[in-house]
Order: structure tokens, then sequence, then C-alpha cells
């Protein structure tokens, strides 16, 4: 009987720390754009423009997109709320505004002052940029966001920081992003930022491939040209 009674309490044991497991908490996301990242921007007179991300600051890595989940994942998995915390892009080449060569910056500043505005502007009040991810048990999830960002204009080669360089600025049209079965795991893929104030939360993410909007997993790794 105690034989039986043990192998009982083994079993449910690890049944437990299976679903503590799968258990992820609320955590953050760190993002590098990926190539093929546009934009419309017809409201500005600008037509489709092609994006790459600005790294936001040194402690960040390259990360240029900070995605929060809000919720913790349930045990088994389960849908999660999503807000974007931080966005940073800028046009790939200098474009013509009433016929001044301007760079086209992307930004959202949710970040609550962690990231000052002097670092990455927002000049004008956005709708939230948030959405959902449904996370399985078996490392793949769907994401669904809608994205509320500003658009700076800023003379071309001019520093955005400096609001005496913008051109003009506005919220620009929402964009939304979506996937189906990208994968997560538990473990940071090489060079991860680990940055204190935004932990992982047992979620690493190595890509979400889905245009407009394209991004890998943050780095610290420098790349080195290869012949």
């Amino acid at each position: 009987m105690k034989r039986i009674s043990l192998t009982v309490a083994l079993a449910m044991a690890v049944l437990l720390l299976s679903g503590a497991a799968l258990a992820q908490n609320a955590g953050y996301n760190l993002f590098q754009t990926g190539s093929g990242t546009q934009d419309d921007l017809n409201n500005f007179g600008l037509g489709i423009v092609t994006l790459q991300g600005d790294p936001i600051q040194t402690s960040l890595g390259n990360s240029d997109t900070i995605i929060q989940r809000l919720d913790p994942v349930p045990p088994g998995g389960g849908t999660i709320g999503l807000a974007v915390n931080a966005l940073f892009l800028k046009s790939a080449n200098p474009t013509s505004f009433h016929g001044q060569a301007v760079d086209v910056y992307v930004t959202v500043n949710n970040s609550n002052g962690v990231i000052p505005t002097t670092v990455l502007p927002q000049p004008d009040q956005l709708q939230a940029s948030t959405g959902t991810a449904t996370v399985r048990s078996d490392g793949t999830f769907d994401l669904n966001l809608t994205i509320n960002a500003d658009v700076i204009l800023v003379k071309a080669g001019a520093s955005v920081t400096n609001p005496a360089n913008w051109v003009g600025h506005q919220p620009g049209l929402a964009v939304s992003v979506s996937s189906t079965n990208s994968k997560w795991q538990t473990s940071p893929p090489p060079g991860y930022p680990n940055v204190s104030k935004y932990p992982a939360g047992g979620i690493y993410i190595p890509q979400i491939p889905s245009p407009p909007h394209p991004v890998v997993a943050a780095s610290t790794l420098i790349a080195t040209a290869t012949n």
C-alpha cells in the first residue's frame, strides 16, 4: 500500500511540475526588425515607405521593438494580452516631402519613462497598440496585434531626438500584424539581452516572420562581415 501511495504521489508531482513549467509569467520580448518592413504613409503623401530598425539604446542591444505580455500563460496554454512597449523604426532611405529631403521615423514610447522621450520621442498622443497571443503547450503561438505609431519627419541626416529638426509629425495609420504557429521557447537565443527592466518571464521568441513587420529576437552580438 505504501509503495502504491508513493507511486501515485510521484506521478502527481510530475503532473504538477509539468503544469508549472507551462505557466509562463507575464514579461517582455525584445526584437530586431527584419527586412521587408513597410508602412503605408499615404496620409503624409509619401506612399509605401520601407523601414528598418533603429536600436533604442545600448543596454537593449539591437532592440528596436519591445512587446509586453500582460498576462501569465495559464497551465496548458491559453490566450494572453499584448501591448507594444516601444518601437523605433527609420526609413531605409531619405524621401521627399514638399520638396525637402527627410528621414521618416515611426515610433511608439509606451514605456512609462523607462525609456526617456529624449531617446525615443513620441510627440503625439496615440491610441493604444494592443493585441492577443494564443500560446500553446507545444511551443507554438498565434498572434494578432494592432500597432498605432507616431510618424515623425526629420531633416535628412539630422537627429530625431532634437525637435528643432522635425519637419512634421502626426499619428500614422493603424497597422495589423498577425502570425500563425510561430515558435516560442523557454531558453534565450544566443546573445539575447539580459535587461532587468524587461524580464522575459520564461518565454523567448526566435522570430515572427509575418509582414508587414517581421522581427527576430534581439541580440547584443555584433555581426561581422564574411568574405
